[in-house]
Protein backbone atom coordinates (compact mmCIF):
# COMPACT_ATOMS: atom_id res chain seq x y z
CA UNK A 1 0.00 0.00 0.00
CA UNK A 2 1.24 3.45 -0.89
CA UNK A 3 0.89 5.99 1.90
CA UNK A 4 1.49 9.72 1.77
CA UNK A 5 3.79 11.39 4.31
CA UNK A 6 0.96 13.29 5.99
CA UNK A 7 -0.83 10.06 7.00
CA UNK A 8 0.60 9.52 10.46
CA UNK A 9 -1.20 6.46 11.80
CA UNK A 10 -1.82 4.07 8.91
CA UNK A 11 -3.49 1.33 10.95
CA UNK A 12 -5.94 3.83 12.45
CA UNK A 13 -6.68 5.26 9.00
CA UNK A 14 -7.40 1.76 7.65
CA UNK A 15 -9.62 0.99 10.64
CA UNK A 16 -11.58 4.21 10.12
CA UNK A 17 -12.15 3.31 6.47
CA UNK A 18 -13.23 -0.26 7.28
CA UNK A 19 -15.70 0.88 9.91
CA UNK A 20 -17.13 3.65 7.74
CA UNK A 21 -16.01 6.50 9.94
CA UNK A 22 -13.73 8.15 7.38
CA UNK A 23 -11.60 11.25 7.81
CA UNK A 24 -12.12 14.82 6.70
CA UNK A 25 -8.70 15.02 5.08
CA UNK A 26 -8.21 11.48 3.75
CA UNK A 27 -8.01 10.59 0.08
CA UNK A 28 -7.92 7.02 -1.19
CA UNK A 29 -6.39 5.57 -4.32
CA UNK A 30 -8.20 2.58 -5.74
CA UNK A 31 -7.39 0.11 -8.46
CA UNK A 32 -10.62 -0.26 -10.40
CA UNK A 33 -10.77 -3.75 -11.90
CA UNK A 34 -13.76 -2.93 -14.11
CA UNK A 35 -12.05 -0.11 -16.02
CA UNK A 36 -8.45 -1.26 -15.28
CA UNK A 37 -7.59 2.22 -13.98
CA UNK A 38 -6.03 3.80 -10.95
CA UNK A 39 -8.46 6.34 -9.47
CA UNK A 40 -8.37 8.62 -6.46
CA UNK A 41 -11.09 10.42 -4.54
CA UNK A 42 -12.07 11.68 -1.10
CA UNK A 43 -12.85 8.87 1.33
CA UNK A 44 -16.41 10.13 1.81
CA UNK A 45 -17.21 8.83 -1.67
CA UNK A 46 -16.73 5.27 -0.35
CA UNK A 47 -20.00 5.61 1.58
CA UNK A 48 -22.01 5.72 -1.65
CA UNK A 49 -23.84 2.46 -2.25
CA UNK A 50 -23.06 2.51 -5.99
CA UNK A 51 -19.37 2.03 -5.21
CA UNK A 52 -20.06 -1.14 -3.23
CA UNK A 53 -20.94 -2.90 -6.49
CA UNK A 54 -17.67 -1.96 -8.19
CA UNK A 55 -14.74 -4.34 -8.15
CA UNK A 56 -11.85 -2.33 -6.73
CA UNK A 57 -9.01 -2.49 -4.22
CA UNK A 58 -7.67 0.34 -2.09
CA UNK A 59 -3.98 0.68 -2.91
CA UNK A 60 -3.08 4.03 -1.33
CA UNK A 61 -3.90 6.66 1.27
CA UNK A 62 -3.06 10.35 1.17
CA UNK A 63 -3.81 13.43 3.25
CA UNK A 64 -4.74 15.69 0.32
CA UNK A 65 -5.50 15.60 -3.39
CA UNK A 66 -2.06 17.06 -4.17
CA UNK A 67 -0.38 14.35 -2.13
CA UNK A 68 -2.46 11.76 -3.96
CA UNK A 69 -1.23 13.10 -7.29
CA UNK A 70 2.36 12.81 -6.06
CA UNK A 71 1.73 9.18 -5.13
CA UNK A 72 0.23 8.50 -8.58
CA UNK A 73 3.38 9.98 -10.13
CA UNK A 74 5.49 7.70 -7.94
CA UNK A 75 3.44 4.63 -8.91
CA UNK A 76 3.66 5.58 -12.58
CA UNK A 77 7.44 5.91 -12.48
CA UNK A 78 7.74 2.63 -10.55
CA UNK A 79 5.54 0.91 -13.14
CA UNK A 80 7.67 2.20 -16.00
CA UNK A 81 10.90 1.13 -14.30
CA UNK A 82 9.56 -2.35 -13.51
CA UNK A 83 7.70 -3.16 -16.73
CA UNK A 84 8.94 -0.72 -19.37
CA UNK A 85 5.41 0.53 -19.97
CA UNK A 86 2.92 2.82 -18.28
CA UNK A 87 0.36 0.07 -17.71
CA UNK A 88 -0.30 0.79 -14.04
CA UNK A 89 -2.99 -1.87 -13.75
CA UNK A 90 -0.62 -4.64 -14.90
CA UNK A 91 2.11 -3.37 -12.59
CA UNK A 92 -0.20 -3.24 -9.56
CA UNK A 93 -1.53 -6.75 -10.26
CA UNK A 94 2.06 -8.08 -10.43
CA UNK A 95 2.89 -6.25 -7.20
CA UNK A 96 -0.10 -7.74 -5.37
CA UNK A 97 0.70 -11.29 -6.50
Amino acid sequence: MYVGPSVRNVSKAKWRLKTGRGNLSMYVMVLNHDSRRLEYFHNGILKQKALHKRDMDIVGLAGSADECIELVEKITSNAFEATGSYDIYQYMMQEQA
